[in-house]
């Protein structure tokens, strides 16, 4: 899993990662972008799965939702999931490459880390 960390045309810091974890560059992007506190809860909860006192944590945010476990983090945007209040039309097929990604907890944290770091510069 490879990911670059840009700015975009209004200075928001922008993740980007490689092709089938768009998903989770989008989390850090759009859920998390460069609020501090905001990170600090996920390294929080990354290292409450480590030390094995929780055993799985999900978050919610405007678009989009964080599942994490002792062993892998998925993000899937809240339109792909089976809680989505509306029905699509018969025959309907969605395009789910973009809008959803897992990947190691352990990855998912160098991510995150690598993030508190460029957003702080």
């Amino acid at each position: 899993m490879d990911y670059e960390f840009t700015l975009d045309e209004y200075d928001r810091p922008v993740a980007e990662f490689s092709s089938g974890f768009e998903a989770l560059g989008r989390w850090l992007s759009e859920e998390v972008g460069s609020d501090e506190q905001q990170l600090e809860e996920l390294l929080d909860i990354i290292e409450q799965l480590q030390q094995q006192r929780i055993t799985s944590r999900q978050l919610f945010g405007r678009d989009a939702q964080l599942t994490l476990n002792h062993n892998e983090v998925e993000a899937v945007a809240l339109a792909l999931s089976e809680d989505a209040d509306y029905e699509l039309p018969e025959d309907t097929q969605l395009y789910k490459d973009e809008s959803e990604a897992s990947c190691g907890l352990l990855d998912f944290k160098e991510a995150v880390l690598a993030w508190q770091k460029y957003i702080a510069e």
